[in-house]
């Protein structure tokens, strides 16, 4: 592995720090780590200027969906696949992170489907975050084997952004009340993640004291929208649009007494790590991922098949919230687990695998 050049692509880091972080760490473990946001067009020439032994991919809509036209998308995609024939062909190690089954925005989702099941296909390696994950990629792209899949975990954000404003001082700077409750649903916000679903359930809630801050950048000019009118006139929801500036994940993460994920569909979340990394309960459905990850003994876990799941795990957290600190500092204990320098050496462990194979 030490003549060994990765290259991980495409280069997201202004939303997440997960790219930095396992980036970093392999290469402080010795290994030589590239990075691009190419184009397809110049994705053969990026590879071969680099002199790169393992591509290991990312988020495939990159590379082949556009938000209109659907023929130039099958152009790209056709491009795309015909470049990672010929890197296999050169005998470049291919990987894939399967970080979702599909893009999160909907773009051409037959497209999408027919693009993963290629790569899944191509791929000399599948990475996944859960053995949850690793099944239902199985099921979702038809494949026949789990041999090249590898379960590596979801590194956790402790450490990485700052955490040292106490309570008092955010709640302060958020203008909201020392004595609330307050329930936050925090990042990126798309119709899957429940958020409309949330601010129902909060509604019907018969606490007063009690606030629901919601923290991200809706994903287009309806939700937005929305939430907004949700929000307009009701003491309990406090919405704050807007992508949150690493500097102040901290004020909202502090603030809090819990965090609420209530999602529809996910195949991996690192907003659930990033809560527990910040020693937060958590609230989120009994589904996929998420039950190798959080337990009953930081979390208030609800099935998603029952109707007012959501409103009773609410419930649950408000009668119940003198527990949540001690919850918190569990759930902070569980991610300490997931460095990133322990997941660096499991991804590391799978690249050696590929290249001896």
């Amino acid at each position: 592995m030490n003549n060994s050049k990765v290259l991980f692509a495409p280069w997201y880091i202004q939303e997440n720090p997960y790219q930095t972080q396992l980036s970093n760490s392999l290469i402080s473990l010795g290994l030589q780590v590239e990075h691009t946001n190419c184009s397809t067009t110049s994705f053969f020439y990026t590879l071969i200027n680099k002199k790169i032994n393992i591509l290991h991919l990312h988020w495939l809509d990159h590379f082949f969906l556009l938000r209109s036209g659907k023929i130039k998308s099958i152009v790209k995609m056709i491009l795309f696949i015909g470049q990672l024939f010929t890197f296999r062909f050169m005998n470049i190690k291919i990987i894939w992170t399967v970080h979702n089954l599909k893009n999160h925005k909907n773009n051409h989702l037959e497209l999408d489907k027919l693009g993963s099941i290629l790569v899944s296909r191509l791929a000399h390696g599948l990475i996944v975050h859960s053995d949850t994950a690793k099944n239902e990629i199985i099921k979702a792209f038809q494949l026949k084997t789990d041999k090249k899949i590898f379960v590596v975990p979801h590194g956790n954000y402790i450490d990485v952004y700052e955490n040292n404003i106490s309570q008092v001082e955010a709640r302060k700077r958020l203008n909201i009340s020392e004595s609330s409750l307050v329930l936050l649903f925090f990042g990126l916000i798309h119709p899957y993640k429940g958020v409309l679903e949330l601010t129902k359930a909060m509604k019907q809630l018969n606490c007063q004291n009690i606030c629901l801050l919601i923290a991200g950048k809706p994903c287009n000019e309806v939700i937005a929208e929305q939430l907004a009118q949700e929000a307009k006139g009701n003491t309990i929801i406090k919405f704050i649009p807007g992508l949150v500036p690493d500097e102040q994940v901290q004020v909202y993460m502090n603030a809090c007494d819990a965090v609420v994920l209530p999602y529809k569909e996910f195949l991996t979340s690192g907003a659930v790590i990033l809560a527990m990394s910040f020693g937060k309960a958590c609230i989120a459905p009994r589904k996929g991922c998420i039950n190798e990850i959080l337990d009953d003994a930081g979390s208030f876990l609800y099935s998603p098949d029952i109707e007012d799941g959501l409103l009773q795990a609410l419930n649950d957290a408000v009668q119940k919230k003198d527990d949540l600190s001690k919850m918190g500092k569990h759930n902070h204990k569980l991610a300490s687990q997931w460095n990133w320098n322990y997941v660096a050496k499991k991804t590391l462990n799978v690249y050696d695998e590929i290249i001896n194979f």
